[in-house]
């Protein structure tokens, strides 16, 4: 099933008038499905969804699942297609999705939501977390919003941190003494009281800021230089004068690249912090 949403403004930002979302569900039918990778994963320019429970298991959307013969047989062509598309999993790979009623069936992951590269942008979050609602399939929460209307959260202004003023204040903090006995649960406790104090001090004595919805600190030259290699492959591969594959390497060299560029400012802060 296919539903459409049309939007004169579009229904993310004024660039697309149209968000599809495909719903695909399938029984398990000896070798085959009802719903066949081509049909479920089509070019499109416009943002895109795919719900779909297909009874097939993968090793992308479950890594720790031992896979048969007869899994990897099925579940591939749709996950070569998804790839090809360049269609990227929301999900949490390894969550759980369905837990079986009966003690002879173990949990798995069949209820997956992979959405292509115009809707990625918009994309917030994927929770299975909502109330059970009776069946043996968790319910799931997706979050799309765009950009540019969902304002990056409050952040500290460590620049502008008046040290001068905290020293003496953190000299003259009174922190509590540990029991002359502790448990592990009292001195967690108290250790969490000790840093919420210290927290306090310095957060409140330090500015807040909010950057810029298209501040990315860590973007690099070399991103730019990726992201047009991977939307020149993709504009290709719509006019067929690419291959798939190629364009597939080019969006996930670029993507990978990202999540390593994100990488580094974690990394130096953890740095500074354990020094």
């Amino acid at each position: 099933m296919a539903v459409n949403f049309h939007s004169p403004e579009g229904p993310f930002d004024t660039s697309h008038g149209l968000f599809r979302l495909y719903n695909a569900y399938s029984i398990p039918s000896g070798h085959s499905r009802s719903v066949g990778p081509v049909d479920l994963f089509p070019q499109h320019d416009f943002p895109t969804l795919v719900l779909w429970d297909l009874n097939i298991h993968h090793s992308a959307s479950d890594a720790t699942r031992l896979l048969s013969n007869y899994d990897q047989f099925i579940s591939s062509p749709y996950f070569d297609r998804a790839s090809a598309q360049l269609f990227s999993l929301l999900n949490t790979p390894g969550v759980y999705t369905r837990f079986p009623f009966t003690s002879n069936h173990r949990p798995a992951v069949l209820d997956l939501s992979i959405a292509n590269t115009a809707l990625l942008p918009y994309f917030s979050s994927w929770n299975p977390s909502l109330p059970p609602t009776g069946s043996d399939h968790t319910a799931r929460t997706i979050t799309l919003s765009s950009p540019l209307l969902k304002p990056p959260p409050m952040g500290l202004n460590w620049k502008y941190t008046d040290l001068d003023h905290i020293a003496p204040l953190l000299a003259d903090l009174t922190l509590a003494a540990p029991a002359v006995l502790p448990t592990l649960q009292s001195l967690d406790l108290w250790f969490d009281n000790c840093l919420a104090k210290i927290t306090h001090l310095i957060t409140s004595n330090t500015p807040t800021k909010r950057p810029s919805s298209y501040s990315k600190l860590w973007w690099t030259p070399e991103l730019t230089q990726l992201q047009r290699i991977h939307h020149y492959t993709s504009h290709l591969m719509r006019k067929n004068e690419t291959s798939p594959a190629l364009a597939c390497v080019a969006g996930n060299t670029y993507f990978k690249a990202i999540q390593s560029a994100k990488r580094v400012p974690w990394s130096q802060f953890l740095a500074n912090v354990g020094s």
